[in-house]
């Protein structure tokens, strides 16, 4: 169906979305509910981030085409996820310019926040 941006995904505590090294081509916006980013390095899970009502998970193995880069697991009782696929979402930047930019807003402060985060482990190990 043209114009069709995704389909709603619903899943439950517990549930894997996405599995860190498997290929995707699909993004999730949550529209209910909470996810955590989790990644596996050096013997351990590291929680990334957990993400809400509007946030979105996934966009890296879209606009990338590469593996996923980290687990994403349902924390909240259930999720309501909007499925956008890479082309829906190609479709999506180029009608909607504002949707690009929120995109990339969103993006930036990921970058910052990690930003703060690697310094703030790198003056913690000084110690």
């Amino acid at each position: 169906m043209p114009g069709r941006v995704g389909y709603v995904r619903q899943a439950h505590k517990g549930e894997l979305i996405v599995r860190q090294g498997d290929s995707g081509s699909e993004m999730f916006v949550i529209q209910q509910g909470e996810v955590e980013i989790r990644k596996h390095a050096s013997g351990r899970d590291v929680v990334l981030a957990t993400l809400g009502r509007g946030e979105f998970f996934g966009e890296m193995s879209v606009l990338e085409s590469m593996p996923r880069d980290a687990d994403a697991i349902v924390v909240s009782e259930q999720a309501s996820l909007l499925v956008i696929g890479q082309g829906a979402l190609l479709m999506r930047l180029r009608r909607d310019p504002t949707f690009a930019l929120e995109l990339l807003h969103a993006l930036s402060r990921r970058v910052r926040k990690l930003t703060a985060d690697l310094i703030a482990l790198m003056g913690e190990q000084e110690l």
